[in-house]
């Protein structure tokens, strides 16, 4: 049952989170096009957009909340495709980094820059205040509904 008996509140949440999920369908429907997993779309995904020449899979799975697990074997499935490359530097113990292949960087251009390219003119809809304001409200929420959860699965 839920807990609040407020129904325009639990209308307006029932929006937010159907407008959240069709977002997320677009990007569903782009994984499945492409013939890739979900998680291995999205570190295609992150390697494009990333401003680094490497990233490692701690960095991968911590800052796009991956599990390591599935993360480490969508990485794997990726590496066998021939899609993505993992080195380790000398010294760095066993540190993995990830790194587009000339194949990763073809099959982003197919699937990631088109994609990316029409979330970045959807945002640009907005002006830089409407983004910021988005941006500030939407992590609010989120640290709202983080605080909410706590200790809820343990």
């Amino acid at each position: 049952m839920i807990a609040y008996k407020d129904s325009h509140l639990q209308e307006q949440l029932r929006i937010f989170n159907t407008l959240w999920k069709a977002q997320d369908d677009i990007w569903q429907e782009a994984a499945r096009n492409s013939g890739l997993p979900e998680t291995a779309f999205w570190i295609i995904y992150i390697l494009t957009i990333e401003n680094k020449a490497e990233l490692t899979q701690a960095e991968l799975c911590d800052t796009w909340f991956m599990p390591r697990q599935t993360c480490n074997s969508a990485v794997k499935k990726l590496e066998g495709k021939g899609l993505i490359s993992l080195t380790t530097h000398k010294g760095a113990g066993n540190i993995k980094y990830l790194s587009l292949t000339e194949n990763g960087v073809s099959f982003a251009n197919k699937y990631i820059t088109p994609l990316t390219n029409a979330d970045i003119s959807s945002f640009s809809s907005f002006t830089d205040e409407e983004r910021e304001l988005l941006l500030s409200l939407m992590q609010r929420q989120l640290d709202y509904l983080k605080k909410g959860t706590e200790g809820l699965w343990k």
